[in-house]
């Protein structure tokens, strides 16, 4: 094998590392953005029937 095509499949397997540390990323950061949005969600319910419990006792 000669030094340019060894040089070439070093590249192209540093590239596919590359590629799949960048899906690993994304699946991890799209998790947690669900995990974010979840939260978020439940924090929203909790002051809103906080908020309804506070109007009731007002009336």
């Amino acid at each position: 094998m000669d030094k340019d095509q060894e040089m070439w499949e070093k590249l192209f397997h540093e590239l596919a590392c590359i590629k799949s540390e960048m899906k690993a990323f994304k699946r991890k950061t799209r998790a947690e953005l669900y995990q974010i949005k979840a939260e978020l969600k439940e924090w929203q319910q909790r002051a809103q029937q906080q908020r309804l419990h506070e109007e009731g006792e007002q009336s």
